[in-house]
């Protein structure tokens, strides 16, 4: 597969997914429905606040990754921990999240880099592991 590596570079309101390969690099970008809004339970209206995990945005990542082998993840913020708490949830029920789950090869905290920058660093993280 020539796209069998990648890199996610996420937060609560959007997912820069790169694949890549040794010559290929495909890159695609994911917006959040309804990021700045979450479900007050007490009153049961939507109000701007902490946002609430967009399950809808985390299975379209997971989608964006159908045919990786290895892959890295970072962000500012909880919106890395959503997505892998997601798999963590569901990766009993699904192979190919299993299979994503395990083919995670780090999570590092990172503020928006540059492309360029970023594709670096999941190169980088793809040789030191041998993917």
């Amino acid at each position: 597969m020539p796209l069998s590596r990648a890199i996610v570079w996420m937060d609560s309101r959007q997912a820069s997914v790169f694949r890549f390969g040794a010559d290929d690099l495909v890159q695609d970008r994911l917006h959040a429905d309804s990021p700045f809004l979450k479900v007050d339970h007490k009153a049961g209206r939507m109000h701007a606040g902490r946002p609430a995990a967009d399950l809808d945005f985390l299975d379209r990542v997971i989608d964006s990754l159908r045919g990786t082998r290895a892959w890295c993840l970072a962000g500012p913020d909880g919106a890395k921990e959503e997505l892998v708490g997601y798999l963590d949830r569901y990766k009993d029920r699904d192979g190919h999240i299993a299979g994503l789950r395990q083919q995670l090869l780090c999570i590092s905290p990172m503020d928006r880099p540059t492309d360029d920058g970023l594709l670096r660093q999941a190169r980088q993280a793809a040789e030191t592991t041998g993917a």
